[in-house]
């Protein structure tokens, strides 16, 4: 059965987990993307989601270049948005002005290893359907209703720009008692996009391990789980793990394949590429994470240097890989 985390203490319950009064941890402060079409992919997160753009302008400059590990001369258009007041959520979008860039996820794949999509709650999901197919976007299917162990919600997959697969959810379970139903408050309560999106709440990646990638969440940035257990269709059984931080935004989604074999993306999914190449979480001691990370070898992929980002300013940073996918985690001392 999955626990119940309160505090310290963790109880088993019957159902999923749900985290109460007293939860820490960091959550996902940026979904970083590589674009190939910057106007294309403002028009989507700008445009369709309402998202609000806090910056735009030109990246470059040696402490840029080794963080991304791209060629020193490399330059990047940059663009950070933001939904409502949440500093949560946010999408970076990264325009590298590389001539070799690929597709991560050229042939589309719907199961994959590395990081997988970003999940947007709507006011009405329907209707978001019906404007984004009539924009000429494509819909895995049409909205459908979920009855799960934490309530119910109607949900609809989406090819977004870039090869990003974006996840759009209703909410619509009132009762309070319910994980959904008390999220649902949430969303309602503190604001949305002009377009009645909120910022991103959960973002999934494909896992070779499951545990290895718990740990990196919970031993590096105190995050808990908050839902453990298998879903699915019988011929395509996951495990998915939800784990969250300080903010009922930002989450993470952890997904294993039970039955079948999903495609192993990781080795593309970094700069100057397009798609979705790196979970971007701030923390109060860098040095410490670090630490963290050497105890569940979480391999790095540019150490720890000063870097002068968009909105943040002049932080100290680094980017490891998780331990259970590959995946980019981007982690970024908070000033």
């Amino acid at each position: 059965m999955p626990t119940l985390v309160t505090g310290d203490r963790r109880l088993v319950t019957e159902g999923v987990a749900v985290v109460t009064a007293g939860q820490s941890g960091a959550t996902l402060g940026m979904a970083v993307i590589g674009v190939e079409n910057l106007a294309e992919s403002l028009a989507f997160y700008r445009g369709i989601i309402g998202m609000d753009v806090l910056y735009q302008g030109s990246w470059r400059g040696l402490p840029f270049a080794r963080h991304w590990r791209v060629a020193p001369e490399t330059t990047a258009t940059v663009v950070l948005l933001q939904a409502a007041d949440h500093a949560v959520g946010r999408v970076m979008l990264l325009d590298f002005k590389e001539r070799r860039r690929r597709l991560v996820r050229e042939g589309l794949e719907r199961t994959l290893i590395g990081l997988m999509n970003v999940n947007f709650y709507v006011r009405d999901v329907k209707a978001a359907y019906r404007e984004l197919s009539g924009k000429g976007y494509e819909f895995w299917w049409p909205p459908k209703t979920h009855e799960l162990s934490v309530g119910r919600e109607t949900g609809v997959l989406c090819e977004g720009p870039d090869g990003v697969i974006v996840n759009l959810i209703q909410l619509d379970s009132d009762d309070e008692t319910s994980r959904i139903g008390q999220t649902r408050k949430f969303f309602l309560e503190h604001g949305t996009t002009r377009r009645g999106f909120s910022p991103v709440v959960t973002s999934a990646q494909g896992v070779r391990s499951r545990e290895k990638a718990v740990h990196f969440f919970t031993e590096v940035l105190g995050m808990a789980i908050v839902i453990d257990e298998p879903l699915g269709p019988p011929e395509q059984r996951t495990h998915w793990t939800f784990l969250q931080g300080a903010h009922r935004y930002g989450q993470i989604a952890l997904a294993q394949a039970l039955n079948h074999e999903p495609a192993d993306l990781v080795a593309l999914a970094v700069p100057p590429n397009v798609g979705y190449l790196a979970q971007s979480f701030e923390v109060a001691d860098l040095d410490a994470a670090a630490a963290a990370c050497r105890t569940v070898d979480a391999k790095v992929f540019a150490p720890i240097e000063d870097v002068e980002f968009p909105v943040l300013g002049r932080r100290r940073a680094m980017m490891v890989r998780n331990p259970g996918s590959g995946a980019l985690q981007q982690l970024i001392e908070t000033a």
